[in-house]
């Protein structure tokens, strides 16, 4: 999740560790909690972390998807 959205969802939590990026520099990761979501038409809670993201408010991980048999439509970018 990328810290605007959590800012602006009001959630903040500290500094969970962190990722080297493709290009060496650092990438913080702060445990922001759980959240729940809708995927495919059930709800579900999953742990979020921020990290200051480009292009994106959130990244759902392939793991997660498979884990709750999300589907994704990438001809219509749709989850």
């Amino acid at each position: 999740m990328s810290p605007s959205l959590a800012d602006q969802m009001g959630l903040h939590g500290p500094l969970a560790g962190g990722a080297t990026q493709t290009n060496a520099e650092y990438l913080p990761l702060y445990n922001v909690g759980k959240l729940h979501l809708g995927l495919n038409g059930k709800s579900v809670t999953e742990n979020f972390l921020s990290a200051p993201l480009s292009h994106y408010d959130i990244i759902l991980g392939e793991l997660c998807l498979k884990a709750k048999l999300g589907i994704m439509d990438y001809a219509h970018g749709q989850l």
